[in-house]
């Protein structure tokens, strides 16, 4: 008993430093295209914990468009996996524009998100 108490308890701060370390874990990429070509942002995500990937800001859609955005979980068969949140956009025009996305739980008002990951898009001329 005394041994399953301490994995328990192992477990238990394996977790909660897993989710600190989250709150850290905060990227910004660059992404070079080209007018008129759509491009892909992937992030890890995993809609068991309730979070999800949203938009931190409107897009500048006079550069890019929000073609479509799904989440897909992994393959691995184990309830409580991750995924992936995958948004697909479209390069309108040649310009320079930001894409900054924000990993919360919708429901949670007023609490900074676990995440954040900016991008900047850099589009050229066809």
């Amino acid at each position: 008993m005394v041994g399953m108490k301490i994995v328990i308890i192992s477990v238990l701060l394996s977790l909660s430093s897993y989710a600190f370390a989250e709150t850290h874990d905060d990227m910004t990429n660059t992404i070079k295209t080209t007018a008129g070509k759509e491009f892909v942002i992937t992030l890890d995500a995993n809609v068991t914990t309730g979070y999800e990937w949203q938009l931190t800001k409107p897009i500048d859609d006079s550069l890019i468009k929000l073609v479509h955005s799904e989440y897909v979980p992994d393959k691995t068969g184990l309830v409580g996996s991750g995924g992936k949140s995958i948004w697909t956009f479209k390069a309108v025009r040649s310009g320079k524009t930001q894409i900054s996305f924000k990993y919360i739980r919708p429901w949670e008002k007023d609490i900074p998100p676990v995440k954040e990951a900016v991008y900047i898009v850099d589009i050229q001329n066809k």
